[in-house]
């Protein structure tokens, strides 16, 4: 099991990468607790490699670093998730959680393979996508919109720093946990 954590990593999604992701968007067991698909994103599960390729270096040029695709991977560099990232504009609301006016805010999520439930894959590769968040954009608050039937995703969201946000608001099925910058910099950068 241990050889399992060596080298995880992740790396921002390539073209030869779109297979992966729609694979995975496609399994039921992975998404029963999602949305249809993320309207962020700029593309959908049904576009083809091409058309979602093109679409999502449209957006991350025109958004940055605040919006990527990230793959999760393996130290053999072999595929297990996936996590998504993008911006907040100060008008967005969750059910009643509102993004705070003065903090840049982005909000993620992880999916990972089956294969790879219940191994401790997900929360040694959720404080990855942390770190990444917080070391490549300016992020002060990160979100997180984890299913209230899905305590296993909470649990992932949790152990890597998210808290649940007050009042907890629960909207579509789904609740906001926060992560703040300065509780990143005292959990990670000790």
């Amino acid at each position: 099991m241990d050889d399992l954590f060596k080298g995880l990593h992740l790396n921002e999604m390539m073209a030869a990468d779109i297979p992966f992701l729609l694979d995975l968007w496609h399994r039921e067991d992975v998404m029963r607790y999602t949305d249809e698909f993320p309207h962020p994103r700029g593309w959908t599960r049904r576009d083809d490699v091409e058309t979602a390729w093109t679409a999502y270096r449209h957006r991350r040029k025109m958004m940055g670093h605040d919006y990527a695709q990230l793959i999760l991977r393996l130290g053999n560099r072999t595929p297990v998730g996936e996590s998504f990232r993008f911006p907040l504009d100060n008008r967005f609301t969750f059910g009643q959680w509102r993004k705070p006016m003065e903090l840049r805010t982005t909000m993620t999520d992880i999916k990972m393979h089956p294969d790879h439930w219940g191994e401790g894959l997900g929360s040694a590769l959720m404080g990855l996508v942390v770190e990444h968040a917080f070391v490549r954009t300016k992020c002060q608050l990160l979100v997180v919109p984890p299913n209230k039937r899905n305590p296993a995703a909470a649990r992932v969201y949790e152990k890597a720093g998210f808290t649940r946000s007050k009042p907890l608001s629960v909207h579509r099925g789904h609740y906001i946990m926060e992560f703040r910058r300065e509780r990143f910099e005292e959990l990670y950068r000790r």
